[in-house]
């Protein structure tokens, strides 16, 4: 029996990324507290909004119509803000510590433009807006924390190379409101 040579896989998802002094503070306190678990690289920080299962040859099919779907998105921007620390049993992560409606309406409706779209959310995954800081193992722990905020004002498809440490950002788009405006 032959075996296969290790390669990459590939996961499309869109994200939310903070600006890079945010990404660089939140380095900064993960680096406090992780010990020495390996921290998420700065420029792979993010917020994972819809997410795809994993393909084992670069998904050029899938892409297309995932940039498709990006492009119908109409969503005013907001204020996002990270103020609780959750550590897991595998990893820490910041949360909100509120619901952000904004944030749940443009979630809803990338997920509803990639079913459109024909694409798979990855099974088991669920949204639950965290942008994580390292993995390790540990006991669970959560509070609250002064927080990192920033305007979200865009919104983007990345494809991360799974095994390679390699994020290839493949659109960004900017939130410029849904066209509907209240007079009142």
């Amino acid at each position: 029996m032959e075996s296969r040579p290790s390669q990459s896989l590939f996961r499309l998802f869109y994200a939310l990324k903070p600006s890079l002094l945010i990404a660089r503070q939140t380095d900064h306190f993960a680096e406090t507290i992780a010990g020495d678990a390996r921290r998420i690289a700065v420029e792979h920080q993010h917020v994972t909004l819809a997410i795809s299962c994993d393909y084992d040859d670069y998904p050029y099919a899938v892409i297309k119509a995932l940039l498709r779907a990006g492009t119908g998105i109409k969503a005013e921007p907001f204020d996002l803000r990270l103020d609780r620390l959750s550590i897991g049993n595998r990893s820490a992560a910041l949360r909100p510590s509120h619901s952000v409606p904004l944030l749940n309406a443009l979630q809803r409706q990338i997920a509803t433009a990639m079913k459109g779209a024909g694409v798979l959310s990855r099974p088991g995954w669920s949204f639950s807006p965290h942008q994580t800081l390292f993995y390790r193992d540990g006991p669970p722990e959560q509070r609250r924390v002064e927080g990192f905020s920033w305007h979200v004002d865009q919104f983007m498809l990345v494809c991360s190379h799974v095994g390679r440490t390699h994020h290839e950002t493949l659109a960004t788009w900017r939130l410029n409101g849904s066209g509907q405006y209240k007079l009142f």
